[in-house]
C-alpha cells in the first residue's frame, strides 16, 4: 500500500473516533443543565444553552487561523494531535462542573485547543494526490458523519443509564484513543523549512490579502459560514423540542441520540455519493443542489407532531446537506496554492466556527417565540446560502470565460 494511503486510512479512523467522542457528550448538555445543574427556568435555560454552545465556536473562530498558519509552517500532523489530546483533557474536566459558568469556561477553552475537522482536512489535502481529493474529502466527511451518528446514540445510552457526567468522561477517553492512533500510525510530513520565517520572528497569524483578493474563496467561506450557522441553529434545541412533543419523557437523551444519529448516518451516505460524483456533475452545481434541497426539506420539520416524523425529515434534509461540505472543501483545495492550504482551511474553519457560534444564538432567540420557528429560520438561512452559491457559480464562469484566449 502506498504511504499516503496508509496515512490517510489512519487519519480517517482517528477522525471518525474523535467526532464520535465529541458527539457522545455535546447533545446532552441541555439535559445536563436541567437535571444535574438544576436550571428549571425555561428562559434562563435557553440563554445558557445558546451561550455554552456558542462560546466554543467563537474561541475556535479566533484560534483556527493561527493553528492553520502553524500547520503550514511546521507540522500538520502536530496540529491534529493538539486538537485531539487537547479536547480529551478539557472535556474530561467537565465531569467536575458544578455550575453553568464553569461549563461555559471549559467550553471556551475547548474551542481554543480543538478543531479536529480542520486539522484532519488540511492534513488529508496535503498527502492525497490531486486526482483523489474530492473522493478523499468525501470519505473524510463520511467519517465525520459516522462519528456524529454513533456518538449521540452511545451518549444517549450512557447519559440515560450512567448519568450525564459519564458522557463527558467517555468523550475524553475516545478522543485520547484517536490521538494515539495518529501518534502511532500517521507519519509526519516532509520538512517544511522553506516556509519557516528567517531569524527568530514568528508570524502566527496568516495574511488575509490572498483570500480577500479571491472572489471564489470569499464566496466559499461565506457559504461555509451560512451552512454552519444553519446546521447549529436547531440542533441545540432538539432535546428541548423532543421533550415538548414526546409522549414519554424518560428517555429524551436516547431519543435525541436517535434523531441526530439517523441524520448523521444519512449525511455519511451523501458524503460518499458527493465525493464520487460531484466532479462529474460540477462542484458548483452539486453544491447549489445540496443547499436548495436541504432548505426545502427543513421546512416540514416545523410541523411534525412526533419523533418518527422529525427523524424522517431530518434524515432527508441531512442527506441533501451531507454532500455540501466535501464539495465545498474540494473547491477550496483546487483553488488554493498547496503551501498555503493550512492557512486557507484555518480561515475557513474560523468562518465555520463563527457560523457555529451564530447558529445557537439564532436558535435561542427564535426559540423564545416557539421551538418550531427554529426550523423555519434554518430553512431561510439555507435558502440564502443556495442563492449566494448560484451567484458564485456565475461569477466563476464569467472569470473562466474572461481568461480564455
Amino acid at each position: 500500500m502506498k504511504l499516503w494511503k496508509s496515512n490517510y486510512s489512519a487519519i480517517l479512523i482517528a477522525e471518525t473516533m474523535a467526532i464520535a467522542g465529541f458527539a457522545l457528550s455535546m447533545p446532552v448538555i441541555p439535559l445536563f443543565l436541567v437535571e444535574d445543574i438544576g436550571i428549571d427556568d425555561p428562559r434562563t435555560l435557553k440563554i445558557w444553552v445558546g451561550a455554552i454552545q456558542s462560546c466554543s465556536a467563537l474561541a475556535l473562530a479566533f484560534f483556527a487561523p493561527i493553528w492553520g498558519r502553524l500547520a503550514d509552517v511546521y507540522s500538520r500532523r502536530m496540529m491534529l494531535l493538539r486538537a485531539m489530546f487537547g479536547g480529551a483533557v478539557v472535556v474530561s474536566l467537565m465531569v467536575f462542573v458544578r455550575n453553568p459558568l464553569q461549563l461555559l469556561i471549559l467550553r471556551t477553552i475547548q474551542g481554543c485547543f480543538t478543531g479536529t475537522i480542520a486539522a484532519a482536512t488540511v492534513l488529508t489535502v496535503g498527502i492525497v494526490p490531486a486526482s483523489r481529493i474530492a473522493l478523499a474529502l468525501g470519505l473524510l466527511q463520511t467519517g465525520v458523519a459516522i462519528g456524529n451518528s454513533l456518538g449521540p446514540l452511545m451518549g444517549g445510552l450512557i447519559s440515560d443509564f450512567l448519568g450525564h457526567r459519564a458522557a463527558f468522561l467517555g468523550t475524553g477517553l475516545v478522543l485520547g484513543g484517536a490521538g494515539l492512533i495518529v501518534l502511532k500510525w500517521v507519519e509526519d510530513e516532509p520538512s517544511r523549512h522553506h516556509l519557516r520565517p528567517k531569524g527568530d520572528r514568528i508570524r502566527f497569524f496568516p495574511e488575509l490579502k490572498p483570500i480577500l483578493e479571491s472572489p471564489t474563496l470569499i464566496t466559499l467561506m461565506l457559504s461555509t459560514f451560512i451552512i454552519q450557522a444553519a446546521n447549529t441553529t436547531a440542533a441545540p434545541m432538539l432535546p428541548l423540542f423532543l421533550r415538548e412533543i414526546a409522549e414519554d419523557s424518560r428517555y429524551i437523551g436516547s431519543a435525541t441520540g436517535i434523531v441526530l444519529g439517523v441524520g448523521a448516518a444519512s449525511t455519511a451516505v451523501a458524503s460518499i455519493v458527493a465525493g464520487r460524483y460531484s466532479a462529474h456533475f460540477g462542484y458548483w452545481r452539486t453544491l447549489f443542489f445540496c443547499l436548495a434541497a436541504g432548505a426545502i426539506l427543513t421546512v416540514p420539520q416545523a410541523f411534525v407532531t412526533n419523533m418518527v416524523q422529525l427523524t424522517l425529515f431530518r434524515a432527508l434534509s441531512s442527506f441533501c446537506l451531507g454532500g455540501a461540505t466535501p464539495v465545498l472543501n474540494a473547491i477550496l483545495a483546487v483553488s488554493t496554492d498547496k503551501d498555503h492550504q493550512g492557512s486557507v482551511y484555518g480561515f475557513n474553519s474560523s468562518v465555520s466556527s463563527a457560523g457555529g457560534a451564530l447558529g445557537p444564538m439564532i436558535g435561542s432567540a427564535v426559540a423564545m417565540i416557539n421551538y418550531r420557528m427554529v426550523f423555519l429560520a434554518t430553512a431561510a438561512i439555507l435558502g440564502f446560502s443556495a442563492w449566494e452559491t448560484r451567484r458564485g457559480e456565475k461569477r466563476a464562469g464569467e472569470r473562466r470565460r474572461g481568461s480564455a484566449p
